[in-house]
């Protein structure tokens, strides 16, 4: 449901009689509909109590009604993943021809991760839809599985709506687009919406999505604080721009976005997630792993969110020195995983070297590059260097980063130039790093500022640095692999 429907008179004459109602402890009569729309309102706003509450006062009234016992099977499986409890209300739900049925009970399916089922569901459902309302079927279960990140199927479904100028089937192309890294594609579908639809602040948020993911991080915020100007307090933009705000190196003000979006969806584990990652990069790794673990906490176990958590929450108490703890972790990581063993023993290899276990830490390299397909082994190199890098074993990190840099596929890695050009200066490597420092600026000029923010000079631009470290040379330093 668009949050424009907020907007609306029709809603904000139906929240205010609702309202005046439970204030004089008097009775009011919505349509089902209505009281879930007020619910939705509160929920958005992080009132879930007040949102329950309203559904309740629904099912007083209306018994067995779809859309308040769809809203609180939600948030059975959303915010206590409870899919026992969930289905235990989908039963109550009278009309089992409904449509808002049949989605409620495949979206259960999906959270207990059993996406074939749901599928198959779905697929003996459409047989029994009237052929005028086949149309809405498609694009909503489309939107169902692009809603759990689950773009194949999601493609499919679309792929049989014939109705390819409406807003929807546009809308989940560009979130299809986008999923599978087609960034220019989605962008001018979004633009296209918001040329449509101005003031619609769902297509803006997923154009600042699709702007982050190209790292336009100040075009992002820009597109998410328009979507603020259009409902304050959009908890999407605001993380996007809590985001945005880290991204750019302003940490304080990335923490106080996150811990407002905290307020509007307290049972999301996302923004424990951010602010720990502020703590991290703050170096404040035992505030950074107490966020981590009440992610973790939050976060449902059939979430992609769940192995990023635990990767963190490894590295955090590595970085505390507490490396028993960061290996269960790992171990924990490797059980309730459905990554592949290749991210684990990266991350392994990581942790390794944290501890001072070299050894160990060289063998889980070799083994994730052995088990990397030739295809992506750019990938796995470049975050063996990265680890590298961020442990002070410079000269290695320099030798992979260069590799990656006269490779043909340099464009594919965000901050290569980035970490080049720092392990260039802790090198003392004048040359390459004047080189490398001109590239950088050109491909990452806030990756620039934000990873040489100790060496630039107050005020001074990154272009301007450039020719100040032409006149500065460089002092050797960093260690190699084999110094103690």
């Amino acid at each position: 449901m668009s949050d424009n429907i907020f907007f609306s008179k029709e809603f904000k004459e139906n929240l205010h009689k609702y309202e005046e109602a439970r204030n004089n402890n008097s009775s009011v009569f919505l349509e089902p509909g209505q009281f879930t729309d007020i619910a939705e309102y509160y929920h958005l706003h992080g009132d879930l109590k007040a949102a329950l509450e309203v559904i309740d006062d629904a099912l007083n009234i209306f018994p067995g009604a779809t859309e308040p016992l769809a809203f609180k099977a939600r948030v059975y499986i959303l915010v206590h993943h409870d899919v026992d409890k969930a289905m235990g209300c989908v039963d109550m739900i009278a009309d089992k021809q409904d449509l808002e049925y049949f989605y409620i009970v495949a979206e259960i399916m999906i959270v207990d991760d059993r996406i074939e089922d749901a599928e198959k569901y779905l697929e003996a459902k459409e047989q029994t839809i009237d052929e005028e309302d086949l149309e809405d079927y498609y694009l909503d279960v489309a939107s169902l599985f692009a809603d759990y990140e689950n773009y194949d199927l999601a493609e499919r479904w679309l792929a049989l709506s014939s109705d390819t100028d409406c807003g929807d089937y546009l809308e989940l192309k560009g979130r299809i687009a986008m999923s599978k890294g087609s960034y220019k594609e989605s962008k001018v579908i979004f633009d296209k919406l918001i040329d449509q639809e101005p003031y619609n602040n769902a297509y803006w948020n997923l154009l600042a999505s699709a702007k982050y993911l190209t790292n336009d991080f100040s075009g992002s915020m820009e597109c998410s604080e328009y979507s603020l100007a259009i409902v304050p307090g959009d908890p999407d933009a605001i993380l996007n721009k809590a985001n945005c705000l880290m991204m750019l190196g302003n940490g304080k003000d990335a923490k106080s976005y996150y811990l407002n979006f905290k307020q509007l969806q307290p049972h999301s584990e996302v923004a424990d997630m951010g602010i720990a990652a502020v703590y991290m990069n703050e170096n404040n790794f035992m505030e950074a792993l107490k966020h981590w673990k009440n992610a973790a906490r939050l976060c449902p176990s059939q979430s992609a969110n769940q192995f990023e958590i635990y990767r963190n929450m490894s590295l955090a108490y590595a970085l505390c020195g507490k490396y028993q703890e960061a290996i269960e972790v790992v171990g924990k990581l490797e059980k309730i995983s459905e990554k592949s063993s290749l991210d684990v023993e990266l991350l392994k290899g990581y942790v390794n070297l944290l501890a001072g276990d070299v050894d160990s830490a060289k063998g889980c390299f070799e083994k994730a590059i052995h088990k990397t397909p030739d295809k992506e082994l750019g990938n796995t190199l470049y975050y063996i260097a990265y680890c590298l890098f961020d442990c002070n074993y410079l000269y290695q990190a320099h030798d992979i980063f260069r590799r990656l840099a006269d490779s043909e596929n340099n464009k594919d890695y965000a901050d290569l130039w980035t970490f080049l050009v720092r392990t260039d200066y802790e090198l003392g490597l004048q040359e390459e790093f004047l080189a490398d420092l001109k590239k950088a600026t050109e491909h990452n000029p806030v990756g620039v500022q934000r990873e040489l923010s100790d060496v630039i000079p107050n005020g001074m631009s990154v272009r301007d640095f450039y020719y100040y470290a032409i006149r500065h040379p460089l002092n050797k330093k960093g260690k190699s692999i084999g110094d103690k």
